[in-house]
């Protein structure tokens, strides 16, 4: 493109970026003001640079940065697999959209160099321009963020909801089993190794002891049929100020579709709206069918869109 050049992005960038991002910010927030309001776009950018293996591009015109790309690898669960991630602050522009094609084409050449074949990238959902750069770019839909609000809500299913105790560490590892497995076949083919049961009973042994974390159960004949997960430690652009994170929901095959998942989120948003929180954040793969259709039912609204693209 005529009077455009490119620089690796490296920290003498990081004020001028700050600015892209933040210009980017505030069109989103006035989409969806449930965002983070206040953040400190200088060090949310410094923070993809400093990133293991951060590698990013910066595109000039007339003297001034005008765009600019971070990725950084990021290994997807239980796959072994890498993936160059342009994440949620990694990536901002003015002016035409047609501009991010050279700038991802002087990018990716370098990506690709190195050995990185598969490429993702989180856009916010009130750009469509960039969507539409990044889809012609051969990028499709791969995942979704989300937030709604905490509200007081009822809702009747044959289950009871309780709090989760280390008592229920055999159930949790079991219905986490059951939510992979239900991602292994077709649309989703996840790719995700099995883990063994004595895995999933050490990823959860200690979540009833970390306060960052609220676990619900249902029960149903004294069974434990489903669970919800809720976490405090998300930071970054896409979570709102005062939110706690659905971080993990799972209902065993035999339940499903009868409210066992309503009413976990039911009363995880009645319980969060309870404690202080104004905003819940989850986020959903798109080819997980069930997840894809519940969770917009719920109340929750996309607000970045995951893209991916595998070479070649």
């Amino acid at each position: 493109m005529p009077g455009i050049r490119f620089e690796p992005f490296s920290k003498a960038h990081l004020d001028d970026a700050a600015e892209l991002l933040a210009a980017r910010h505030r069109r989103h927030l006035a989409a969806e003001p449930l965002l983070a309001s206040g953040p400190d776009f200088r060090a949310e950018v410094d923070a993809e640079l400093a990133k293991d293996g951060a590698r990013g591009a910066a595109m000039f015109e007339g003297g001034n940065l005008c765009g600019y790309v971070v990725a950084a690898p990021r290994q997807v669960t239980n796959t072994g697999i890498d993936w160059l991630v342009v994440d949620f602050a990694g990536h901002a522009l003015e002016g035409d959209a047609e501009r991010l094609r050279d700038l991802y084409a002087h990018a990716a050449a370098r990506w690709v160099d190195d050995g990185h074949l598969r490429h993702a990238v989180y856009v916010p959902t009130s750009e469509p321009r960039l969507i539409d750069a990044w889809f012609r770019l051969c990028f499709g839909a791969s995942g979704i963020t989300a937030a709604r609000e905490t509200a007081p809500e009822s809702f009747t299913a044959p289950v009871e909801i309780r709090d989760g105790e280390p008592r229920d560490l055999d159930a949790a590892a079991r219905l986490d089993g059951d939510m992979a497995a239900s991602m292994a076949p077709a649309p989703s083919f996840s790719g995700m190794e099995p883990t063994t049961e004595d895995e999933r009973v050490d990823d959860w042994r200690d979540t009833w002891d970390d306060e960052q974390f609220k676990h619900f159960v249902a029960e149903a004949e004294r069974r434990v049929v489903g669970h919800l997960l809720l976490y405090t430690g998300r930071t970054g652009l896409r979570v709102p100020e005062s939110s706690i994170d659905l971080a993990a929901a799972s209902t065993e095959p035999e339940a499903r579709g009868t409210g066992v998942g309503r009413a976990l989120t039911v009363h995880a948003l009645t319980w969060a709206h309870e404690h202080g929180y104004r905003a819940m954040t989850t986020d959903w793969r798109m080819t997980n069918l069930f997840a894809s259709r519940f969770w917009p039912k719920r109340g929750f609204r996309a607000t970045f869109l995951r893209m991916y693209r595998s070479i070649p």
